[in-house]
């Protein structure tokens, strides 16, 4: 692995599928097989003990792996970002979710905010974007990034309060 830079911008040009290693009509269990082989590589907790740069690499990596599992399992999620991806967007942009998407894509039961402190804000969050509280679930989404910044699930719900904010504003 050569220098943090270039690596970190081979990331960035690296698309969902190709990412996981997959063909874009991979079936979910597919893809989960996909998401297991790479979680066995790039799992932060494999690289702990060795090199401190190459563990957050490894950390890096494996967060845009997760995020990447999240939206091609989501049968919407992966619909929209396939557009997108036509579009030559690589990453899913989740601002483009509307309310009743967001609340389907809740319900999937994979839980990725890994901190114990930053989960129940998180879980709070999520309650108050149900009831469409959007100030409040921009504290608690804000107090969880807190907790775990970096986190791509919280930083993608952020965006999300933050345009049904604009709405209410606008």
């Amino acid at each position: 692995m050569s220098g943090g830079g270039g690596a970190q911008d081979r990331l960035e040009l690296l698309d969902y599928y190709t990412l996981l290693s997959l063909e874009q009509r991979a079936t979910a269990d597919q893809i989960r097989q996909a998401f297991h082989e790479f979680a066995l590589k790039y799992h932060p907790d494999r690289h702990v003990g060795g090199v401190s740069q190459k563990l957050a690499r490894a950390a890096q990596i494996f967060r845009r792996g997760a995020e990447a599992y999240r939206v091609l399992l989501d049968p919407e999620s992966r619909r929209r970002y396939d557009a997108q991806l036509a579009k030559g967007k690589l990453r899913y942009d989740p601002s483009l979710e509307d309310t009743r998407a967001l609340r389907r894509s809740m319900g999937s039961g994979i839980l990725t905010v890994d901190s114990p402190k930053a989960r129940p804000f998180y879980m709070k969050a999520l309650e108050a974007i149900k009831a469409e509280d959007w100030q409040t679930a921009k504290l608690n989404l804000k107090i969880a990034q807190g907790h775990e910044p970096g986190n791509q699930l919280i930083e993608s719900r952020l965006v999300i309060v933050a345009a049904n904010i604009g709405k209410r504003k606008g």
